[in-house]
């Protein structure tokens, strides 16, 4: 005997029905809406830059790697990167997100605007794909970008290009995205935008100024390229004021400041001894923004990094300002201000690249630094008062012969909490000098991030071509191309 399978009849009923509905046009109905299958170019965009600020913002990349390294802030309680015990599953975390999330979201923003003919879609996806680039060529050196994110035509094991190529890859990228912008008009995203709010010419100067950024990266590899590529973004039109600074706002749960949600599960992280005493030896009025009295007694204390047990207890050391931590839920995430821009440019006219005052550009760029937050920090925030006593002190007044150093321990100062580019300035120059601590068990202070695991599993050929290229890779004390010191 057989028997009647009683979802057969089920299904059978459904398919008439399904069919039905496709002869009357009614085809949307059936269309599950919580699973579409193209998504517009106005929600990839937030999504890919939420994802890749969260990714080089968050706790784990500035507290546990870059910001330590650069001797901003120390780890007090766990201090296992401080003594160079490194995680690999970090490793692989910090690759994996970038190159599976904002990275492929932002290449189907440009495939969107080439599509649609929306230059103003192309440009802004461009330019952004070349800031979350430049982030990660700058921790880890050689690496997939000419055959990156191409997973759809068939290359799964792209090459890793030279880190010098990659640069010239972004110069280029950048120079035609902000060319592009200079005339385009178009809807742009909407309310998709949360960085510009569609402002395209404050994109095209944040493209040009994060030409600034990489051209002077190369001034110890490369001096002729880099002035080169310095004047022509400069003549192109860059920062004018902090009213031009990428700074990403956090409107509220469930997008809050990745900082502020690290401080509401733990509170383990303090600020190192290096950035507490230049503070204090300067007289600086940002130290009671960068930094928290220690609750033990009300002195502002750091820890000097690279120690494997703190000599005293949490509550004696300062921990990370409340602007960012416990008031710190809509605090923005800077990711270029005009600080750092007028740095740039002070450094290019001590070096001869540009007609200018270098000393005026600096007293400028130590202003626009202290001015950042005042429309989110007034009770924090410098006042002119305290600025203008602290450019008046002789250790602060610009002195040619030590120009580089001054400018560069200033903007070292100026870029707390903008920890990879902190790191990133830190090592091109040299300056502050930083000393390791006692504990530390590598040869030096990190100065690059160590490929992951999984591309020795998934891509072993191209990754060991990149490794012998530079010499290095697998561990954390090989220097990146344009690292000469």
């Amino acid at each position: 005997m057989r028997f009647r399978n009683p979802a057969r009849g089920v299904l059978v009923a459904g398919l008439v029905l399904v069919t039905t509905a496709c002869a009357d046009g009614l085809v949307e109905v059936n269309d599950n809406p919580n699973a579409p299958t193209d998504v517009g170019a106005e929600f990839l965009l937030p999504q890919s830059i939420r994802s890749a600020v969260e990714n080089s913002f968050d706790s784990w990349m500035m507290f546990h790697h870059a910001s330590i390294w650069a001797q901003q802030t120390v780890q007090i309680q766990y201090p296992d990167e401080e003594t160079g015990q490194v995680r690999p599953g970090n490793m692989q975390a910090f690759w994996t997100t970038f190159y599976s999330g904002p990275l492929q979201d932002i290449q189907t923003v440009i495939a969107k605007g080439e599509a649609g003919d929306r230059p103003e879609i192309e440009a802004v996806g461009q330019i952004w794909k070349s800031w979350i680039f430049h982030i990660m060529t700058d921790l880890w050196g050689d690496l997939p970008y000419s055959e990156a994110l191409k997973g759809a035509e068939g290359v799964t094991t792209p090459v890793y290009d030279a880190q010098q190529d990659v640069y010239a890859g972004l110069f280029t990228t950048l120079s035609s995205a902000a060319t592009a912008l200079q005339s385009a008009g178009g809807a742009g995203f909407g309310a998709g935008d949360i960085l510009y709010g569609n402002d395209f010419d404050k994109w095209r100067r944040f493209a040009n100024s994060l030409r600034l950024r990489l051209a002077m990266r190369l001034s110890e590899r490369d001096p002729a390229a880099a002035r080169t590529q310095f004047t022509a973004a400069l003549n192109a039109g860059v920062f004018r004021s902090n009213g031009d600074n990428a700074m990403l706002r956090w409107p509220g749960p469930p997008y809050q400041n990745p900082i502020f949600e690290n401080w509401q599960t733990r509170d383990d992280d303090g600020v190192s001894a290096t950035m507490i005493d230049m503070l204090k030896s300067l007289n600086d009025p940002r130290l009671k923004l960068y930094a928290e009295p220690a609750t033990e007694d009300g002195q502002y204390r750091g820890l000097g990094n690279n120690i494997a047990e703190p000599p005293l207890s949490l509550a004696w050391y300062s921990r990370i300002g409340n602007f960012w931590r416990a008031n710190g839920a809509g605090t923005p995430t800077a990711l270029m201000t005009y600080a750092e821009v007028l740095f740039l440019q002070a450094e290019a006219a001590q070096r001869g690249w540009i007609p200018g005052d270098a000393a005026a550009l600096y007293t400028a760029a130590i202003r626009a630094s202290m001015d950042t937050y005042d429309a989110w920090s007034p009770a924090n925030n410098p006042t002119d008062a305290e600025i203008n006593a602290y450019l008046a002190q002789p250790a602060i007044r610009y002195d040619a012969a030590k120009g580089i150093v001054q400018i560069n321990t200033q903007k070292w100062i100026a870029l707390y909490m903008q920890a990879t580019e902190a790191w990133a300035n830190q090592r091109r120059i040299d300056a502050p000098a930083l000393v390791a601590g006692p504990d530390l068990g590598l040869s030096r202070i990190p100065v690059r991030l160590m490929y992951p695991d999984g591309e020795q599993s998934l891509n072993a050929t191209n990754l060991n071509a990149a490794v012998q290229r530079q010499s290095g890779g697998l561990d954390l004390t090989t220097p990146v191309w344009w690292d000469m010191k």
